[in-house]
């Protein structure tokens, strides 16, 4: 595998053909938003969002206005909890990835 440098995108060429590489412009200029793309909407995941949404309905039907408050504040903080993993394990699946690419280039 070669690489180049044509008109400030860096490209690789693999089996003849050349790649554009330019991932970290289209970061750069927001083409790409990891934070739009972590959800992957799969069928496993509409049952048990819906299986949620049903359940959470229930339980409101039972709860005073109090315990309802209560619940939204619940909801607010496991949102959170949940946004501070998903940033932690893309992070962390980053650097894993670019370890990974430097043991390919280590090999060379």
């Amino acid at each position: 595998m070669t690489y180049a440098l044509f008109c400030g995108i860096c490209c690789c060429e693999r089996s003849g053909e050349l790649y554009n590489m330019n991932t970290i412009q289209d970061l750069y200029y927001g083409r790409i938003s990891p934070y739009e793309m972590s959800i992957s909407v799969t069928p496993e995941y509409q049952k048990l969002k819906a299986l949620a949404d049903r359940n959470e309905g229930m339980l409101r039907e039972t709860l005073s206005d109090e315990q309802k408050k209560l619940l939204e504040k619940l909801t607010v903080c496991m949102t959170d909890i949940s946004s501070i993993s998903e940033r932690d394990m893309f992070i962390a699946g980053f650097r894993l990835g670019m370890k990974m690419m430097m043991d390919v280039m280590k090999d060379e």
